[in-house]
């Protein structure tokens, strides 16, 4: 309550207490329920503001207007800015703020500031004014401190243009006259004609129908830039269709010469693929053949391998000649060590001089009868010699040279094969290596060499002491030969035995090399069919009685193939690409058609809409213009208001002269654009006086013929609620008595939310809320009924 004497707010506790279900089971039209504020500026902690509805839907008691009254600076008019927030206003300019986070509780000294912020309006939607199948509507916009917004209907998220839609058919919005500030009122007499026919618009209640408006005009400046691209597209595609169709026609005359190419390329690839696969089948038995053999020679000579260790158990009694034995068994193996070192000596011994020769020079020598001749005399006497050399072994160390010198004469003959199918073989020389390069081969040769010289005295001495070794363990086993021949003998056959495993496997990878050679052509063509053909290897035939000649068949594919090119470069997919483009064309030009229909089923959409504009705006002006006079008379006591349409000439931009040279369509809307705008102008004069201008009116005056407009808007077409956020602040006692009355009358039909300071509207409202803020700095609410106030007051309760 307001203290007259002090100036100042006095802060009343009262208990109120009643049954809200009770209150609204009755109420048949749409109003604002109740609103409910977390983190909006100055309301921190979560505060619920309920609302009397308009008189007509309420039985008995005070209804209608719900004050909202404070000190400066308490936050009462942040309650109008949550409202115009919620209903989707974007503009922080008109929510007294400059950035977004802005409207978030910034803390205080006291208390810290918060994240986030939300406000939610409670709709009765009985009369489902609100076009949703809800009885009760809650529309709640949230806003979080990193930027991001949420927008619910009844808990649901949605778009804010769905929420603006939704409110702009049951006649609420943020450019609507549902929340009124003091500036806002004023503005109306500060507005060009215009604007002021924009706001009578709003108030004949064709939002929806500007909202559909502005979306087909956004919708058809699309689809204009459509049909520009569409047509830009369209005369690209047609001189490069005109060639292509030319290509086409060219490449079609190939096709014979194509197919016939490609049935030659089918029975070779078949042809080769069937040959493949035989050969590698061949090779597939002979490595399976010689696995087999592997693993049972590696079974016998692991079996041969049990027997020598079990006869050499069987002479574990005889240490001494055991002892003997081991030595000399390290001595050979230590032999044979010195004996592969040495040769491996050898081989880089040989790589140096190699790389010390002189530079390459190949001479060619036919491979004839001679040469054969004279490399097999040459291979006989090598084997003249292994055989002497074997039949006067008479140590087992001598095995080992006679085995090395069988290898050197297979190897020769290997060679032989080869030379022999290549028929010639080349004589290489190369040139002595450089200087430095040479002095360090020279030094690598002396290294290498000093090696070999001890390798070889530490085998003279290994030989001399195997022969003193021998010779005392032939006198050891005198005594037990037959046991001891048994165990050479067996070690002999063990030693054969690895020497045929050994040479199986050779065979089996020279065969497995053979079969991987295989795989590799195989390998080829399957690329080559793909490349060629854009088949796979299974799609291949062949009847296995076909003659094919591969080297007349491949001659044959070639011509073709040349054949092919000659007929010209053209793309082998140039006809397809010729089909697409076409298509592609057609469709453009389809396109084209279709969008030149919806643009003039567009204009005439927006006919209709600018038809139902006007007339609504007739029916609503004519009936203003009679309630703005019979208000202002009210107000003022007499005196004269009214209201005229005007014509105003409207301007052509450059962009419409532009667009008249188009197209016909361009032209018809330019004509259009010429004809006369309407505009609002207002005309008033206060009684007793002569006023030619609105500019000539005092500030109390400007006042009262904006209040009287606006309850010339509201009485024609009253919104479900209206915030009035201190309108009247202006207005002296006698002026404020005649407000309150008006208002009162206009609470019939309207549900007000005033937020005021003056006493005569305070006395008309049904329920009083107070807004407070402590020293934290965070509004606090106080609510109180009029009808439940008795003498004293003291708060009545209900029986």
């Amino acid at each position: 309550m307001y203290d007259t004497c002090k100036g100042m707010y006095r802060v009343h506790f009262f208990v109120f207490v009643y049954d809200r279900n009770r209150l609204y089971d009755i109420f048949s039209k749409m109003y604002l329920k109740k609103l409910e504020i977390s983190g909006f500026k100055s309301f921190a902690n979560k505060m619920v503001l309920d609302f009397l509805p308009e008189c007509s839907i309420v039985d008995g008691g005070r209804c209608g207007i719900t004050a909202i009254v404070g000190p400066n600076g308490s936050g009462k008019s942040n309650v109008a800015d949550a409202i115009r927030w919620a209903i989707g206003e974007q503009s922080l300019k008109n929510l007294r703020g400059k950035k977004s986070e802005d409207v978030i509780f910034a803390g205080t000294d006291k208390k810290s500031r918060l994240g986030t912020a939300s406000v939610t309006m409670y709709f009765d939607n009985s009369d489902k004014r609100i076009p949703i199948e809800f009885a009760e509507v809650s529309i709640t916009r949230k806003i979080y401190r990193s930027g991001e917004s949420e927008y619910l209907i009844n808990g649901s998220h949605v778009r804010l243009m769905d929420i603006v839609d939704l409110l702009a058919k049951a006649g609420i919005g943020k450019d609507s006259y549902c929340v009124i500030t003091q500036g806002m009122s004023d503005a109306v007499l500060n507005a060009s004609p215009t604007e002021r026919r924009a706001i009578f618009e709003d108030a004949a209640g064709v939002k929806q129908y500007q909202i559909e408006k502005e979306r087909s005009l956004r919708k058809l400046e699309s689809t204009k830039e459509n049909l520009v691209r569409v047509d830009a597209l369209t005369a690209e595609i047609e001189p490069h269709l005109k060639n292509l169709r030319r290509q086409a026609e060219k490449a079609s005359q190939g096709k014979d010469i194509a197919a016939k190419l490609r049935e030659k390329q089918l029975l070779l690839y078949g042809f080769l693929w069937h040959s493949f696969q035989g050969e590698r089948g061949t090779l597939a038995r002979e490595r399976d053949t010689a696995q087999e053999q592997v693993s049972r020679l590696e079974i016998e000579t692991e079996a041969l391998q049990k027997e020598v260790a079990e006869v050499s158990k069987s002479m574990e009694d005889r240490n001494e000649e055991e002892t003997m034995a081991s030595v000399l068994s390290k001595l050979q193996n230590e032999a044979n060590t010195l004996l592969r070192d040495r040769s491996i000596l050898d081989g880089r011994i040989e790589i140096e001089k190699e790389k010390q020769k002189e530079q390459e020079v190949v001479r060619v020598i036919p491979v004839d009868l001679n040469y054969v001749r004279a490399a097999l005399n040459e291979i006989g006497s090598d084997q003249e010699k292994l055989i002497r050399r074997i039949e006067h072994v008479e140590k087992l160390e001598e095995l080992q040279d006679i085995r090395e010198f069988a290898q050197v004469v297979k190897q020769k003959l290997h060679d032989l094969d080869e030379k022999a199918g290549q028929g010639s073989v080349k004589e290489k020389k190369v040139i002595a290596l450089p200087p430095e390069e040479k002095q360090a081969s020279d030094a690598r040769l002396a290294r290498f060499a000093e090696e070999k010289s001890a390798l070889n005295h530490r085998l003279e001495e290994i030989h001399q002491e195997l022969s003193i070794k021998e010779t005392a363990l032939s006198a050891m086993r005198e005594a037990g030969r037959s046991a001891r021949d048994t165990f050479f003998a067996k070690e002999k056959e063990w030693r054969e035995k690895g020497y045929q495993l050994t040479r199986l496997k050779d065979q089996l990878n020279e065969v497995k090399v053979r079969l991987a050679r295989v795989e590799v052509r195989e390998e080829d063509l399957v690329n080559m069919v793909h490349e060629e053909l854009s088949l796979g290897v299974d799609d291949l035939a062949y009847d296995g009685t076909t003659p094919v000649e591969r080297e007349r068949m491949e001659r044959e594919i070639a011509r073709l193939k040349v054949e092919v090119e000659h007929i010209g470069t053209i793309d082998p997919l140039i006809v397809e690409e010729y089909r697409e483009t076409e298509e592609r064309f057609l469709f453009l030009t389809r396109e084209s058609s279709d969008l030149k229909a919806a643009i003039e089923s567009l204009q005439t959409v927006l006919r209709e809409i600018d038809q139902k504009i006007d007339h609504a705006f007739q029916a609503a002006f004519t009936e203003i213009r009679k309630k703005f006079e019979a208000y202002f008379k009210i107000i003022f006591g007499g005196g004269r208001a009214e209201l005229e349409i005007v014509k105003i000439k409207k301007r052509r931009s450059a962009s419409d002269a532009l667009a008249d040279s188009d197209s016909v369509v361009e032209e018809q809307e330019g004509e259009n654009s010429q004809d006369d705008e309407s505009g609002i102008e207002i005309f008033v004069c206060p009684p007793g006086k002569k006023i030619t201008n609105l500019s000539m009116l005092s500030g109390g005056e400007r006042s009262l013929t904006s209040l009287a407009l606006l309850f010339a808007i509201i009485s024609h077409n009253p919104p479900p609620f209206a915030v009035l956020d201190e309108v009247e602040a202006a207005l002296d006692e006698a002026n404020s008595r005649r407000f309150s009355k008006m208002l009162h009358e206009l609470s019939e039909r309207t549900q007000f939310i005033a937020i005021t300071h003056n006493r005569e509207t305070m006395s008309q409202a049904g329920l009083i809320y107070g807004v407070t803020m402590g020293d934290d700095g965070v509004s606090q609410l106080l609510s109180i009924r009029l009808d439940q106030v008795g003498e004293g007051g003291k708060v009545l309760t209900a029986a």
